[in-house]
């Protein structure tokens, strides 16, 4: 459970960078179309639900938004090797054996779970409460449906949605709203609105989704009104005199429903009423700039992790002569490449006495952990514990932690081991970008075969 949230939550951040973004954005597009700015919502509903992206040049999405844990312990004296040895004689801390006490992270996780439950509870609880107060409205055409007690018209239901009038319109005022309402059906905002719920439901600790959400929304109704106005640009006035006749209608409860007039009439009426058709260039312009934006946020940039002359620059970035800077260890940690169905998930800090080290937590599969407990080839993570040695001056200890859930497996390196390996001190590898980077790049090449 607390993976799973700390997976939400890396999406959640990457979703509020991209709404951050999209906020700077809203003002240059002010004159273009609001369909396009509704549709460039997609990009935020995509980074919400989709925990993955590929990745292109031309993304501006940042290189690292992820969560690194760290703990300080005690420093411990303990005999190293370069290979695995028996987790049985780890200090406690590393063996993972007895119970896992209830961690902040699993409280986190389960509060979360208990926000999403009750969210979506209370959207299905409204829907049903409000098509129970609907039971006695009278059909007046195909899905169209009429109600003395409804002062707001608006659609509900999803395969089969149905448009909802207040009893007592004239002719006019009908087929205006009519007008709306189908706009809607045909476009599937009934179907958007409700994912969109959904989305808030999952991240409602975000406060940048719920904004996100309701400028949505926003957007929906007045690209609707839009595409009432493109063919009907004569009935402005008494189509802003319609939304304002309704401003005062009770709002429909939950997330499932369409209402005329729901979202932020003041904007919409002042937004009808200075309507008027775009010039061709605006539109085509605005078009561009959507999809080059959307394209940018919705891939990840090129991997560093891959680039060897790229990764070096980063690792030298993070260098420092103190195993004690969580941040810059961090960093460095994060940026090694770790061989395939293996992600890190946290670093422990030991540094209350010398030797000073450092744990490094990766969470694994069944296989994997049993390839490397058999004697497999260690190379990934000995390469990476040398590069580590380089860039951290007085990390001395330095093991990797595999772990499937079922127990753990240690892998230790100490810089006796590290230096004895180049018949020289590791840190001369970091001293020049030069000689670093080439160096990084035959480390590389070694893991790759």
């Amino acid at each position: 459970m607390g993976e799973l949230f700390l997976t939400v939550f890396e999406m959640s951040l990457k979703a509020g960078y991209v709404i951050l973004i999209l906020l700077l954005i809203r003002p240059l597009l002010k004159k273009a179309p609001k369909v396009i700015s509704y549709a460039l919502w997609a990009v935020v509903a995509f980074r919400l639900a989709v925990p993955f992206s590929v990745e292109s040049l031309f993304s501006i999405m940042p290189q690292e938004i992820r969560l690194v844990s760290v703990t300080h312990r005690p420093s411990y004296q303990q005999g190293f090797q370069a290979n695995g040895p028996d987790p049985a004689n780890f200090p406690a801390a590393f063996t993972g054996v007895g119970e896992v006490p209830l961690t902040i992270l699993q409280v986190l996780a389960y509060v979360w779970l208990t926000g999403v439950i009750a969210l979506l509870l209370y959207g299905v609880i409204s829907v049903f409460i409000l098509q129970g107060k609907l039971k006695n409205a009278r059909q007046i055409g195909e899905n169209v449906y009429e109600d003395p007690n409804l002062r707001t018209p608006f659609v509900l239901g999803l395969a089969k949605p149905r448009i909802y009038l207040p009893a007592g319109l004239d002719t006019t005022q009908r087929s205006y709203i009519m007008l709306h309402e189908k706009a809607h059906i045909r476009r599937k905002d009934h179907i958007v609105k409700a994912a969109a719920y959904i989305l808030v439901s999952v991240h409602w600790f975000n406060p940048l989704v719920w904004l996100a959400f309701w400028l949505m929304c926003n957007d929906m109704e007045l690209s609707c009104d839009e595409k009432v106005l493109k063919t009907h640009e004569d009935i402005k006035k008494p189509y802003a005199e319609l939304l304002l006749s309704f401003a005062a209608g009770e709002h429909v409860l939950g997330g499932g429903a369409i209402a005329f007039g729901e979202v932020n009439v003041k904007e919409r009426i002042k937004n009808v009423l200075n309507y008027k058709k775009p010039a061709f260039w605006v539109i085509i312009a605005a078009i561009i700039a959507a999809v080059v934006l959307a394209a940018g946020l919705f891939t990840d940039p090129v991997n560093v992790r891959t680039d060897g002359d790229r990764l070096a620059s980063r690792l030298l970035e993070y260098k420092t002569p103190y195993v004690g800077d969580n941040a810059k260890v961090g960093n460095i940690i994060y940026l090694l490449p770790l061989p395939e169905n293996a992600v890190y998930d946290s670093f422990e800090l030991f540094t209350d006495n010398e030797p000073y080290g450092i744990t490094v937590n990766v969470r694994t599969d069944s296989k994997t952990r049993n390839y490397y407990i058999h004697g497999a080839d260690q190379q990934p993570f000995s390469d990476n514990a040398v590069i580590m040695f380089a860039l951290i001056g007085n990390v001395e200890n330095i093991i990797f932690r595999l772990d499937d859930g079922k127990g753990p497996y240690a892998m230790q390196f100490t810089r006796e081991w590290a230096n004895t390996r180049y018949g020289k001190d590791v840190r001369d590898f970091a001293e020049s970008r030069e000689v670093f980077a080439g160096w990084l790049k035959s480390l590389l090449a070694d893991d790759s075969q």
